[in-house]
């Protein structure tokens, strides 16, 4: 077959070509000048202070604290849930400064990620695949870390069906509701934390956390505007499905959605406590329930110029319109 090279080619559907450059958006612009400002290197925190405190802390200590960050991986494993958003945005073409934007992000993810693991090889290193329990109850807590992976695990397959569900916006606005809690939590864990480098870190990531907020204002003053009722449905949904999402980091495990262990919360709630009394800065339920009721709020009166109704969140006490229920499909994995 032959080719005609005195016309245009025509390019496939789906393809990261033809390249359209357009910096006419200044204020995303803006945003992604200030997310290379604001980028900050987890290498160089002082990691040696925090393995001389740890030969201080006991043995229980030590395992809640990596729990907790064990936990926290869960959701900041989003680096490859926003580098798939790379592609997907790009084979759509997307506006290029929104792929600036998920590409800051990306690699913010991958360093909360590892900020994760540093936290943890500095206190009991391997945990938690390679971490002996010594006893039932530590056996119980590798497990509930291990679950929580599994969680994570469905999600992940969820989430690459999505984009072939979801409008890229929506798929994107659906964790402005975790990124209003996370700001507020990490501040307040910033301020509440005893042991070096964790003050540090999460005023780091708490700022990361309000670029992201950010990022998904812009996304939203672009999108909904020319939302039908159908999609502005589909955005009330998925800040449900955030909340039920993040809920187990951020507040306490939703009972019908999570598959964990009978025990989970017992365990999940004593080891928190312990963390907490060890320095970590871990806010109590009731500061949870403060941060979230908070974001709650930003989010209400943001996506409420649009005509987004907010959903009901009985949790919290906070009506709204019901979303009766909401599956694993419908959950988006970012923090």
């Amino acid at each position: 077959m032959s080719t005609n090279f005195d016309s245009d080619p025509v390019f496939p559907e789906r393809n990261i070509y033809p390249i359209r450059w357009d910096f006419t958006d200044s204020l995303a612009w803006k945003l992604y000048t200030r997310s290379k400002r604001e980028q900050w290197d987890e290498e160089s925190l002082n990691w040696e202070r925090l393995k001389e405190v740890a030969s201080g802390l006991e043995r229980k200590q030590k395992l809640a604290i990596c729990y907790w960050w064990a936990l926290l991986s869960t959701f900041d494993n989003a680096a490859p849930v926003f580098a798939y958003a790379l592609v997907k945005g790009q084979e759509m073409h997307i506006n290029k400064s929104y792929e600036a934007l998920i590409t800051m992000v990306t690699c913010d993810e991958c360093r909360h990620n590892l900020l994760c693991g540093r936290s943890i090889q500095c206190l009991l290193p391997g945990f938690p695949l390679d971490f002996k329990p010594q006893n039932d109850f530590e056996e119980k807590v590798r497990r509930n870390v291990l679950w929580t992976w599994y969680n994570g695990s469905r999600y992940w397959n969820a989430y690459k069906e999505a984009y072939n569900k979801y409008p890229f916006d929506v798929l994107l606005t659906s964790f402005m509701m975790g990124e209003a809690a996370a700001t507020t939590v990490f501040t307040e864990m910033s301020k509440n934390a005893k042991i070096e480098p964790f003050p540090e870190a999460f005023r780091n990531v708490a700022k990361d956390e309000t670029r992201h907020y950010a990022f998904t204002h812009i996304l939203m003053q672009d999108g909904l505007e020319k939302m039908s009722e159908e999609r502005k449905w589909l955005v009330t949904k998925q800040i449900r499905a955030g909340f039920v999402f993040l809920s187990l980091i951020t507040y306490k495990p939703p009972k019908d959605f999570w598959r964990l262990p009978q025990d989970f919360e017992r365990i999940h709630f004593e080891l928190e406590a312990v963390a907490r009394d060890a320095g970590l800065g871990v806010p109590t339920l009731e500061e949870k329930e403060k941060a979230w009721r908070e974001a709650v709020l930003r989010v209400g009166a943001a996506v409420g110029k649009y005509g987004v109704k907010m959903p009901e969140i009985p949790e919290l006490g906070i009506s709204g319109e019901e979303v009766s229920e909401v599956s694993e499909q419908d959950v988006i994995p970012v923090f």
